[in-house]
């Protein structure tokens, strides 16, 4: 019997019965153990689970001990760059070591970033960010919901039009105004995206971010499907590459079926239309889904403002309202009376 290092649950097998965590020797070497104990001049931190593991490193529910408040923790290990030592260090791998600092720098920076957007109710909180044991720490706030792709899971494989397209609203008024102060996010996927338990949507994992501006060349930095044409590039990215992911995630939640990745589409584009996959959306929400993915930036839509107006079209005007009776008796009594002179 093996204790899931993600949701703590007891299990037998290669796989977690409650999350699907594959649970082999990797995971486990990988993330610190459970009870250890990050320091910082203010505040420590005991971790208590993972909650989730990437490329790039650790995602760790914890403890803040002097305020028994409960905290999510990142930790930097890029698994292509870094090596976890036995005394749980981490270190650079020979050769490597360039990369890895330019890794520790950007995600000081999506600590930044995060911290400039605390205004933002649709993006998740920072509360601190240090080095320590070789890397580097993100402290957020801990949330409590599943993300979009589990969220459409427990819904057997689609969230209906009607649930998913209403919340998403505030969360693409935050994005659009994330990318009036020049930030692009870069990796908005069902799984960036955290269904909370008030139906609220809040927007995760800014480690991909980059400001806008200049001619400055961005790496790359891509989920297959989700990422449009220009990120498989070091340039030529703007406010419609995230337009695009977040279009490809709606698309995803909405039919249940991954997007074809956009190089695919290049010569022959299948991509079905969400009507025709059987989702009951207006002929204008279809439209401004596929138009959101158009494989060419440039026949793209262009700013998240842009597809707030075409997926939630302004509703007409009232007819105005009929006259009122007594109104209408009252005109009448005094047309006659103009007659009679």
């Amino acid at each position: 019997m093996a204790i899931c290092p993600s949701c703590g649950h007891p299990s037998e097998g290669r796989f977690c019965t409650q999350c699907g965590l594959a649970l082999n020797k990797t995971s486990s070497r990988l993330s610190l153990p459970v009870g250890t104990v990050l320091r910082t001049p203010s505040f420590r931190y005991r971790l208590e689970r993972v909650l989730g593991q990437g490329g790039f490193g650790v995602t760790y529910a914890a403890q803040v001990l002097e305020l028994k408040q409960q905290v999510a923790i990142k930790e930097y290990l890029p698994i292509r760059f870094s090596l976890r030592n036995p005394d749980k260090s981490v270190s650079p791998k020979p050769g490597m070591e360039r990369e890895y600092e330019s890794g520790v720098e950007s995600f000081s920076h999506e600590a930044q970033i995060l911290a400039s957007l605390r205004g933002f109710a649709s993006v998740v909180r920072v509360h601190d960010w240090f080095r320590s044991n070789g890397t580097a720490y993100l402290v957020m706030e801990f949330l409590e919901g599943v993300p979009l792709h589990q969220k459409a899971a427990q819904m057997g494989g689609r969230i209906p039009a009607g649930e998913l397209l209403p919340r998403c609203k505030p969360l693409m008024q935050n994005l659009a105004a994330i990318h009036r102060q020049g930030v692009l996010h870069r990796d908005i996927t069902p799984d960036n995206i955290m269904w909370m338990p008030d139906g609220t949507l809040k927007l995760l994992d800014f480690g991909s971010a980059r400001t806008m501006g200049g001619n400055k060349s961005m790496t790359v930095m891509l989920k297959l499907g989700f990422a449009p044409v220009e990120q498989y590039l070091t340039h030529g990215q703007g406010t419609f590459t995230d337009v695009y992911a977040l279009c490809a995630t709606l698309y995803y939640c909405l039919t249940g079926v991954s997007p074809v990745d956009p190089i695919e589409r290049l010569e022959n584009d299948t991509l079905a239309a969400p009507i025709g996959l059987g989702v009951a959306l207006t002929p204008e929400e279809n439209a401004a889904i596929l138009h959101g993915m158009a494989i060419q930036p440039k026949l793209r839509t262009q700013t998240v403002d842009d597809l707030i107006a075409e997926l939630f079209p302004a509703a007409p005007p009232p007819p105005p309202a009929p006259p009122r009776a007594s109104f209408l008796r009252w005109l009448d009594r005094l047309l006659q009376g103009f007659g009679k002179h």
